[in-house]
């Protein structure tokens, strides 16, 4: 056993491979910091590296930045094209019989996507950071969280109400990877299960599988709870009448089945090559 477990974690390791472009230096770390400062260069490389914004010494800034850059680099992002929105004709277009609701199709290109939605938390997240001179405090001051556009996995969440076949949804998860969208998923009140199944299998014809599941509340009153899936060969909806543990609240999700288990599958390595950055 314990043989075979060294094995393993060999096999894992050798399969793990750095990434082709140059390892960030301080000299890459200067341009996000004159962002920071803004727009007075700043030279990382300096012994004695002079800012106008925040507090402390700029030498600190500096390799903060740098420990991003050599973070996005350990996970094989190229930093050279973080923030290019690449044209809808650029991107690998969407299977024909992905799986679409609202208009939003399943392989989309994000700017695409951006034409339906210039509003929405992908817009917002996805826009490079301005800084803006507090007037207040004196310091320099970032807008909201940003992750890169053409990250391997772009993940943000909307809280605005919106709905499907006329039900409110709570919240919506969007995911892209390298500006491709591969997943979409809402939680709504269990009061409108009955109502999305029906629009949804009206839709998408009947689902692939059922399954029902046996739970109870906390008060042990004993309930039944269906699980639907309908897939197409590149995608998947799963509907299911219980999100997670919460009997009051339903869930659906629609995925591209390859960028799905690519981005899956690399996220669930995360863990192996922390082991091996730590030998």
């Amino acid at each position: 056993m314990k043989r075979t477990l060294v094995l393993l974690l060999a096999f894992s390791f050798a399969g793990i491979t750095r990434p082709q472009t140059p390892k960030p230096t301080l000299a890459d770390a200067s341009p996000r910091v004159t962002e920071m400062n803004g727009g007075y260069p700043v030279d990382c490389t300096a012994p004695k590296v002079k800012i106008r914004f925040g507090s402390g010494r700029g030498e600190g800034y500096c390799q903060a930045v740098l420990s991003d850059l050599i973070k996005e680099w350990e996970n094989g992002i190229d930093i050279h094209n973080l923030e290019k929105l690449n044209p809808p004709e650029s991107v690998p277009g969407a299977p024909a019989t992905a799986y679409e609701l609202k208009g939003d199709k399943l392989g989309m290109s994000m700017a695409e996507y951006l034409q339906h939605h210039p509003d929405d938390c992908v817009a917002r997240i996805s826009t490079p950071p301005v800084y803006h001179h507090s007037a207040w405090s004196g310091n320099t001051i970032p807008t909201a969280v940003h992750q890169p556009m053409n990250a391997f996995h772009f993940h943000c969440l909307n809280l605005a109400p919106q709905t499907i076949a006329t039900a409110r949804m709570d919240w919506e998860e969007i995911d892209f990877s390298e500006q491709r969208l591969y997943r979409l998923s809402y939680d709504f009140s269990h009061d409108y299960f009955a109502l999305i199944q029906a629009a949804f299998v009206q839709r998408f014809g009947s689902p692939s599988t059922t399954q029902q599941e046996a739970v109870q509340n906390a008060f042990g009153a004993q309930f039944t709870r269906a699980t639907l899936v309908w897939k197409n060969g590149v995608s998947t909806i799963i509907l299911s009448e219980i999100a997670g543990k919460d009997l009051t609240k339903s869930h659906v999700e629609l995925t591209l089945d390859d960028i799905y288990a690519a981005v899956t599958q690399r996220e669930g390595g995360k863990v192996v090559k922390a082991v091996q950055n730590d030998m």
